[in-house]
């Protein structure tokens, strides 16, 4: 095939040299035939949508490989390595090898439109309009969102607002268990006088290789889980596959993955590596309605679990990172329409513009994880993440609110009813990533947060207050701010995905950590629709260098009661039960059952992949398990084996 005019140069020794490369650094994350895994596709219609579309310039596609790639340790690969990779990408794509190496002089200009066969037989022009760089922000009106072109009836009704308001103490309805999200279990069948007599129960291989983050989602025997792309139904007693669900994004994705599902109505609701959300029927997988939320081309996506109450499925926009402006909507459930919408980074008529000198067009503020809900008094309680660029405020003076941030929203009409901020102004990537637990204890309406900051804060609900806080993982270093030259923090930029949990049983709020340390870099401002927007560069201590903390504390004093250190980080989250458990796992791929009063492991074991989703409890037919995600493959754990696997225990019979 004839290169396109004006290719950079490159010669086969260098494609030859990038294809060990990127076996040894990138195909874990995208695919060891660069067809995309727990990161984007690199070859094909994707590539074609992303870089090949006549528009981008080669420069920002080497410096896209060299500043920001791997993402477990960006920019840790040599100048030549990183034109070896360039070459072999490029390649793999259609454009043809030459007699004069790739070299950064030759790296000019615009990148040429992709070969038409490799870009999936698309024009230039429809290449072009799908890499969407023009039109209003994501959620304008009579853009973004989209209505669904159809709408299908669910063939059932349950779970419905009562069932979800007293969820049986058999299953697990919500990504934390009930809409408080305080992920404890009244289960104590499994308990700290048997648990050394768990055993595996069954397994399912889920077919799909990267991010599995999922907690599963147990209803009446029936399970529910995701991946990246797939939704299954599972038997939840045998773990056999009654249907599976397979979305095939139609816009560019940026970092795969997902973290599960609401249950509402007949309706299992997840969103989109490519920033939809979608309602398949409980029953059968059939898809009910698709709607188009946010735009994937300029780096959008829907990576947490949704809540489904009151009539409404409740989502937020990911991706902040790559300069989006965040959104959280409210959709009808049974047909997808929306009813609200929120800015988290706000508008010019807001009172919290003027938090921001600047920047709100590409200014972050995503919602990665879920969210919870207090019937009671109506409120939406939802985790924001962190302002855009991470390590670059020339153009975000200020508090810069409402990111980092835990926002309550009227459930009914979106408006703000209050908010506490846990870093203001973040310059760390500290986002709140985690939902939030709420529950009572002592008379008091409590609300437990826990900050990628590394400090677990406790809220009074009904004063806002801060009652306490406390560290839960290596803080060091903590005011120090990016430089060109690089600084040490701790914690890092990657971890606490998962919140805290707690249990009325003792009165203790439970938190698990990933000990990472980042060298944080700044850099000058350069954005690409669609690419990463730090403003500088983050790099990952060595894995020899990371650790996990397991800890409980007193709800109502902060008092830290007892401390577990781990020598591989845990990502998992922590479920307590009413059999006195804590039950955890973490990136070494061990499935945990503590002694929730002083943190003895009662029971481990190695499930052959790295543990980093929700642990869900639950019963069928009055036997008790414990279902546990493994295999997750992510800039997470960037060297880690094992694809998707749910791993079910049960006692010994």
């Amino acid at each position: 095939m004839p290169r396109p005019a004006s290719s950079p140069p490159f010669t086969a020794s260098q494609v030859a040299a990038g294809r060990l490369v990127y076996a040894r650094a990138c195909g874990i994350c995208h695919g060891a035939s660069l067809q995309g895994g727990a990161a984007v596709a690199l070859a094909g219609s994707a590539f074609a949508r992303t870089w090949g579309d006549g528009l981008h310039q080669g420069a920002d596609f080497f410096d896209a490989i060299a500043k920001q790639m791997p993402k477990n340790a960006p920019g840790s690969l040599s100048r030549r390595d990183n034109l070896a990779l360039a070459a072999f990408i490029l390649g793999s794509n259609g454009y043809a090898t030459g007699s004069r190496p790739l070299t950064l002089a030759r790296l000019t200009g615009v990148l040429p439109a992709a070969p038409a066969a490799l870009a999936g037989g698309e024009s230039g022009a429809g290449v072009r309009r799908a890499a969407g760089a023009t039109g209003p922000p994501a959620g304008s009106a009579g853009v973004f969102p989209q209505p669904p072109p159809a709408v299908l009836p669910a063939s059932g009704n349950a779970p419905d607002d009562a069932q979800l308001l007293r969820v049986a103490d058999a299953d697990w309805l919500t990504f934390n268990r009930t809409l408080a999200g305080d992920r404890y279990s009244p289960l104590a069948q499994i308990n700290t006088g048997n648990a050394h007599l768990l055993q595996v129960q069954c397994i399912a291989q889920l077919g799909e290789l990267g991010s599995f983050e999922t907690s599963p989602i147990v209803f009446e025997g029936q399970m529910f889980v995701t991946t990246a792309h797939k939704v299954l139904a599972l038997n939840a007693a045998t773990c056999a596959v009654k249907w599976s669900y397979t979305y095939v994004p139609v816009d560019p994705e940026h970092l795969p993955g997902n973290r599960g599902v609401a249950l509402y109505q007949g309706r299992v609701f997840r969103g989109t590596t490519d920033g939809h959300l979608i309602a398949l029927d409980a029953a059968s997988g059939k898809l009910l309605w698709n709607v188009r939320v946010a735009d994937g081309a300029l780096g959008y996506e829907i990576t947490g679990a949704p809540v489904a109450f009151a009539g409404k499925v409740f989502t937020g926009d990911a991706g902040a990172d790559t300069g989006i402006r965040g959104r959280i909507y409210a959709f009808e459930a049974s047909t997808g329409a929306l009813v609200w919408a929120f800015d988290i980074v706000p508008r010019a008529d807001d009172v919290a513009a003027a938090t921001w000198s600047g920047g709100t067009d590409k200014g972050g503020g995503a919602t990665w994880s879920s969210m919870a809900i207090d019937p009671g008094h109506g409120l939406l309680f939802v985790p924001t993440g962190n302002p855009a660029p991470d390590f670059n405020d020339a153009t975000r003076r200020g508090k810069n609110l409402y990111t980092d941030s835990v926002v309550a929203l009227n459930l009914a009409t979106g408006k703000l009813s209050w908010y506490v901020q846990q870093v203001p102004h973040d310059m760390h990537d500290w986002d709140t990533a985690a939902a939030p637990a709420l529950f009572s204890r002592g008379g008091h309406d409590l609300m437990s947060v826990a900050s990628k900051d590394g400090l677990l804060y406790q809220y009074d609900r009904d004063s806002h207050q801060t009652l306490w806080q406390a560290p839960f993982t290596t803080r060091s270093n903590v005011d120090a701010l990016p430089s060109a030259a690089g600084v040490h923090v701790c914690p890092g930029a990657l971890g606490q995905y998962n919140g805290p949990a707690f249990s009325p049983l003792s009165g203790r709020v439970f938190v698990a950590a990933a000990d990472r340390c980042n060298v944080l870099t700044t850099a000058k401002l350069h954005y690409v629709p669609g690419g990463v927007y730090f403003g500088g560069m983050f790099r990952m201590d060595p894995p020899a260098s990371q650790s996990g903390w397991i800890k409980a504390f007193d709800a109502l004093s902060g008092h830290e009661i007892w401390s577990v250190h781990r020598k591989d980080p845990v990502l998992a989250a922590v479920t307590p039960t009413a059999g006195g458990l804590l039950l955890t796992g973490d990136t070494g791929g061990s499935f945990l059952a503590l002694d929730a009063g002083d943190g003895r492991v009662l029971y481990e074991f190695a499930t052959g992949g790295p543990v980093a989703a929700g642990i869900s409890v639950y019963a069928v037919a009055g036997r008790e398990y414990i279902a546990v995600p493994s295999g997750s493959s992510s800039r997470d754990a960037a060297s880690a084996t094992g694809a998707a696997t749910l791993v079910v225990f049960s006692l010994r019979r």
